[in-house]
C-alpha cells in the first residue's frame, strides 16, 4: 500500500507532503542531488572566480538528473514499494544522455517563454515541472516527456506554479542561511587558523547541494498529484492493491473423489449390508438382571 494518502491536495498540501518524504530520507535525496553535481563541484575548486559563475549556471542543467533520481525513490512511496538509491541511480544512469538533452530542451522553452515577458516564462516553466519524472518512471523520449507534462499540467499551471514558488524560495531561504552560517564561522576562524579561500567556496557550494533536495523532491510529488488528478492514478493503485490482497480460489475437487460433481457411485458389492428390522430391536432389549438368588 502507498505510505502517503492518494488523493488530489492543494499546492500547500502537496508541499507538506514533499517535506514528509524528505524527513523520511533526506540523505538519500541529499546524495540524489550530489552525485550529478560532482564534476562541477570538483570544477569549481580549481577555476577562478570569473569563471566560477559560468560553471555554477552550467551545474543547473544536471537539475533534472537530480529530480529524475528522486523520482524514482518518491514513486516507491505512491506504489507500496521501496526503491533504493543504487536501483534509482542504475535507471537513470541508463538514460542520462537522453535526460542531459531533456535539460537542455526544457532550458531553451522557459527562455523562449521569456518572449512573452516573466509571466510566460513562468507558465512555461509550469507546463514542464513534471518532465523529468515523466521521462524517467514512463520511459518517454526528450520530447515525449515534454508533451506528456504539457498534458498534465495544461489546464493546472497556477497550481503547478503554488508548488514550484514554495519549492524554490524554500530552496532560497536554506541556502542563504547556511551560506550565511558557513562565512559566519569562516570569518570566526580566521582570526585563528589559516584556511585556504577554495575551503570555504567548496563549503558553500556544499550547502547550497545540501538545500537542494527541496527543488529536487517536489516535481515528483506534483507528477503524481497530477496523475491523480488527470488519469485517476489513486484509483488504478487501489485497484491494484485489491488484487493483491484478494483470496485464493478454493483448491480443485479431482473429478473422481467423493463428493465431488459427476462422481461416480460406489460399488454396491462395497457398501454395508443393511441390518434388519429385528436385529436392530434386539439390539435394543434391556439385558436381564444378574441372579440374586
Amino acid at each position: 500500500m502507498s505510505s502517503v494518502g492518494l488523493r488530489a491536495r492543494p499546492a500547500t498540501g502537496l508541499i507538506d507532503t514533499a517535506v514528509v518524504l524528505l524527513r523520511r530520507r533526506y540523505w538519500d535525496y541529499f546524495l540524489a542531488a550530489l552525485i550529478p553535481a560532482l564534476p562541477f563541484l570538483i570544477v569549481d575548486v580549481f577555476v577562478s572566480y570569473r569563471t566560477l559563475g559560468w560553471v555554477e549556471d552550467a551545474d543547473r542543467l544536471v537539475w533534472p538528473v537530480a529530480a529524475a533520481i528522486a523520482a524514482c525513490m518518491v514513486s516507491g512511496e505512491y506504489t507500496g514499494s521501496r526503491v533504493s538509491l543504487g536501483d534509482a541511480l542504475a535507471r537513470v544512469l541508463r538514460r542520462y544522455p537522453a535526460l542531459i538533452v531533456l535539460s537542455l530542451f526544457v532550458a531553451v522553452c522557459v527562455v523562449c517563454g521569456l518572449a512573452f515577458l516573466i509571466v510566460g516564462a513562468f507558465v512555461v516553466a509550469a507546463w514542464l515541472y513534471a518532465a523529468a519524472p515523466a521521462f524517467i518512471l514512463e520511459d518517454l523520449s526528450p520530447s515525449g516527456a515534454i508533451g506528456r507534462s504539457f498534458d498534465l499540467a495544461n489546464g493546472l499551471a497556477p497550481h503547478v506554479l503554488g508548488v514550484w514558488v514554495g519549492a524554490v524560495l524554500a530552496n532560497i531561504i536554506a541556502d542563504w542561511a547556511l551560506a550565511a552560517l558557513i562565512r559566519w564561522g569562516w570569518i570566526a576562524l580566521a582570526a585563528y587558523v589559516v584556511i585556504p579561500v577554495r575551503v570555504e567556496t567548496m563549503l558553500v557550494l556544499l550547502a547550497a547541494i545540501a538545500a537542494r533536495p527541496l527543488v529536487v523532491v517536489p516535481p515528483a510529488v506534483v507528477y503524481f498529484d497530477l496523475r491523480i488528478r488527470r488519469d485517476g492514478f489513486d484509483i488504478e493503485a487501489m485497484a491494484a492493491s485489491l488484487d493483491d490482497t484478494a483470496p485464493a480460489p478454493p483448491a480443485a475437487i479431482p473429478p473422481n473423489a467423493p463428493g465431488a460433481p459427476n462422481a461416480p457411485a460406489a460399488d454396491p458389492a462395497q457398501r454395508p449390508s443393511p441390518r434388519s428390522a429385528r436385529s436392530r430391536r434386539l439390539d435394543r432389549r434391556p439385558s436381564p438382571a444378574p441372579d440374586r438368588g
